[in-house]
């Protein structure tokens, strides 16, 4: 690391090496490459701890436990938020979405439900339903008269047919 110095090579320099890998593996449990990792980026600038970004540097001193300290806590910290992270997924994996068309028979059904449960049709398969009661001649035939795109799904007059056939039968 820049700024730090060697450790010395008498036993007081192996006596603080193994005071820092005892505490590396006692503390944190980290492997060789997680600690280099954890280092890296120390030195790029890229860990914080407690709002504040780590400062991995010396001041030209032996590498100490409190700086060890500082930057594996920071580290474990990145890691947490980083798998925390929504990762992307490819669409391409997903599976295909499931989708099941119903028969006027069935429109019909959950019309009737929805009506006993609600009181209204909001948002109900009418047209279907209304397609239904007009194959087994439940209704008469409506004339088609079109002011706007939306007007059958919400207050056209097959959906007035349609709650009208569900009261008249309830």
């Amino acid at each position: 690391m820049v700024g730090c110095n060697q450790f010395p090579e008498d036993k007081s320099g192996m006596a603080l090496m193994k005071l820092i890998n005892d505490f590396i593996n006692e503390e944190y449990q980290f492997s060789g490459a997680q600690v280099t990792e954890a280092f890296k980026l120390a030195v790029k600038r890229e860990l914080w701890l407690d709002g504040k970004r780590i400062n991995p540097s010396t001041f030209g001193q032996h590498l100490s436990v409190n700086v060890v300290g500082q930057v594996l806590t920071a580290y474990k910290e990145w890691k947490r938020d980083s798998t925390a992270r929504p990762q992307g997924y490819n669409y391409n994996q997903l599976p295909e979405a499931q989708t099941k068309t119903i028969t006027p028979l069935e429109a019909y059904e959950l019309c009737s439900k929805w009506f006993k449960q609600e009181g209204e049709l909001i948002n109900a398969p009418v047209n279907m339903a209304y397609e239904y009661l007009l194959e087994n001649g439940q209704v008469e035939k409506i004339e088609k008269i079109k002011t706007n795109r939306f007007e059958d799904n919400f207050d056209g007059r097959k959906h007035r047919t349609v709650e009208n056939y569900i009261k008249s039968k309830l």
